[in-house]
């Protein structure tokens, strides 16, 4: 896969049911770029934030070229909170201050971004159980 643009861990996510190939962000550099600057994310593919503890980890849509669907995940692997569809748009490349900062309402270990339509089309809500990689 080609999609992301740093070296980083490779493997599966399980969440409602479904599989998908995920690329694991763990360090400073990779939390903060994401998937900022490529120009999709496959469907069947996602990108997993693992964070050093649970608090109100903040997500943002800094040079993202799509829509996206992002899951907060407790350290326990389950569904916390959700986010359907959020827009580049949402990032003001003018002032940033503005731009729109998603997170959680409740204390997250990993965040799960999936193609935009995921969640609505798979039904993800909280409570769901995700299992993740070993060692994670």
């Amino acid at each position: 896969m080609i999609w992301w643009q740093m070296s980083q861990d490779e493997s599966l996510v399980r969440l409602d049911g479904r599989s998908y190939h995920v690329s694991i962000m763990r360090t400073d550099a990779q939390l903060e770029k994401g998937l900022s600057g490529t120009t999709n994310l496959p469907s069947g593919d996602a990108m997993l934030f693992v964070f050093s503890s649970d608090s109100d980890w903040q997500m943002w849509m800094k040079d993202m070229n799509y829509p996206m669907d992002m899951v907060w995940l407790n350290d326990a692997q389950q569904v916390v909170y959700t986010v359907k569809n959020a827009q580049p748009s949402s990032y003001d490349k003018a002032n940033p201050s503005k731009s729109t900062l998603f997170q959680s309402r409740s204390p997250a270990h990993y965040v799960i971004e999936l193609p935009s339509g995921t969640i609505e089309r798979t039904g993800i809500k909280n409570g769901d159980q995700a299992s993740l990689p070993s060692g994670v």
